[in-house]
């Protein structure tokens, strides 16, 4: 019987751990002292008695027999969990192995699981040990390139400062590539500018593929045809895209290109009947207020997860002049009420608006980190330069003309500082009553105010409607509870 990992399984080794993602299934597991069961099992077909062999020659003296029982125990939950896929021939695997189809019931969320693993040879682990062992030992997870500047849009919102037509080398990026590797990255995001302006565009996302990541394209999509569909397709990408308006006028007014919502649009369809993930974002502002229902529904109609986000940021160079567009507290809270009341899927990179049960003391707060910027992820933009985050190009970690990623990421003093940043830094946030249900964050507070320590007062005041929202919605359960205790 032969065995192989699916090509939607991703495995990572991060100290003691073993981490193990199943894309389409949507399920990730952390085990602990599960490496030596994982070691032989690739992306290459191997003999399961092979393996077993292998197994046995490391626990010198143990039972083989129990090993034996024990491994075949761990790979049935790995297959049917989507992690391996085993078969009597090549061409038996290769049917087995799943794709993504939007026909298909999917699992809309990244929900931890648990794998009951042998329990003499692997220990199920807290869900949240891999995050605190990546605070106590960060470890690239996740980067964006933005692999040009040049875009073929000019959206009104837009927190990059200029479109040059600038283009990070192929050669340049394929070492980055090589360094995310060999540092266990597991993601990589392409972004721009507009990406797929880019010459190389295609080479890339290929190469990225042939060193086992998972790749990740934000486009606007404007040139997606056919043959890009097909490429995307083959290649296993997934696609985020935003879409302002289901009204051609309103979403080409946003992003100051006529046609770009017909262009836009008929690539998302196209993607949808080629089973290319996609993911739709509507970042909404005043020229599109209240459009956000119109496309979720829209996403919904395809099948497609979607979220509104209405944090607009300013500019990286500290420019404030697309916060024009920005709305105002009272149409803000519109859509707080419509998040809380109605469920509305928004970006939870910013807020999570539920968080009752989840409260931290301010001493703790105080003490812990705010994201995971130079803990478990970072970014390159076109120019070579790298910096925390997306959007976050008022510092910058150092030049990958200059370094490696490794210096980049264990001695660059700016990325040391940044990730040393606690809770304690935001003197303003530590006491405030509104905290939780804010999301602190130093690039937006940057490019708004000049210093990631001061909160721009916009959001303190989004973060309070937050908190009165949330209030009212737990004072109308509460009440709807003791009527049918009464009752």
């Amino acid at each position: 019987m032969l065995i192989r990992l699916s090509k939607n399984a991703f495995v990572r080794q991060y100290g003691d751990f073993t981490y193990i993602l199943e894309r389409i299934k949507n399920y990730d597991v952390v085990m602990k002292d599960a490496e030596v069961f994982m070691r032989w099992i690739s992306r290459y077909p191997e003999e399961i008695d092979a393996i077993v062999k292998n197994i046995i020659s490391v626990y010198a003296g143990a039972d083989s027999n129990e090993i034996c029982s024990d491994f075949i125990d761990f790979i049935g939950n790995l297959e049917s969990n989507g992690v391996v896929v085993t078969g009597r021939t090549v061409e038996e695997l290769a049917r087995r192995d799943i794709s993504f189809s939007y026909d298909v019931d999917n699992p809309k969320t990244m929900d931890t699981h648990r794998i009951s693993p042998a329990e003499r040879t692997m220990d199920e682990i807290p869900a949240d040990l891999l995050a605190s062992y990546f605070k106590e030992n960060p470890t690239i997870f996740t980067l964006q390139i933005d692999i040009t500047q040049a875009c073929t849009e000019r959206c009104i919102h837009c927190y990059i400062p200029e479109y040059t037509p600038t283009f990070l080398p192929l050669a340049r990026i394929k070492k980055v590539i090589d360094e995310l590797r060999e540092q266990g990255g597991v993601t990589l995001s392409i972004s721009g500018g507009e990406c797929m302006l880019h010459p190389d565009f295609k080479e890339i996302v290929r190469y990225a593929r042939e060193k086992d990541l998972i790749v990740g394209i934000l486009s606007n999509l404007t040139l997606c045809d056919e043959a890009m569909v097909e490429f995307l397709r083959e290649t296993e990408c997934t696609v985020q895209v935003s879409l302002y308006s289901m009204n051609p006028e309103t979403h080409d007014r946003i992003t100051k290109h006529k046609g770009s919502f017909d262009k836009t649009k008929a690539a998302i369809e196209m993607l949808r009947k080629a089973n290319v993930p996609c993911r739709i974002s509507c970042p909404t502002m005043k020229p599109n207020y209240k459009d956000y229902l119109n496309v979720l529904a829209y996403a919904r109609s395809l099948r497609m997860d979607a979220q509104t986000d209405f944090v607009i940021m300013g500019k990286m160079n500290c420019d404030t002049s697309n916060l024009a567009c920005r709305l105002n507290l009272e149409e803000t809270k519109s859509i707080l009420e419509d998040i809380v009341f109605k469920s509305v899927p928004v970006n939870s990179e910013y807020f999570d608006p539920l968080k009752k049960d989840d409260m931290r003391s301010d001493e703790d707060w105080a003490k812990d980190k705010v994201c995971g910027a130079c803990v478990d992820s970072v970014c390159l933009d076109a120019t070579g330069q790298y910096y925390p985050c997306a959007a976050f190009g008022g510092i910058k970690l150092g030049d990958c003309y200059e370094h490696d990623l490794k210096w980049i990421w264990n001695k660059s003093p700016e990325t040391l500082r940044i990730r040393s940043v606690t809770g304690e830094c935001f003197k303003k946030c530590i006491h405030c009553k509104d905290r939780d249900y804010c999301s602190v964050c130093m690039c937006r507070n940057f490019n708004e105010t000049g210093d990631m320590f001061t909160p721009a007062q916009h959001f303190c005041d989004v973060a309070r409607l937050n908190h009165e929202v949330v209030d009212e919605r737990f004072a109308k359960f509460a009440k709807r509870t003791s009527k049918n205790t009464d009752l």
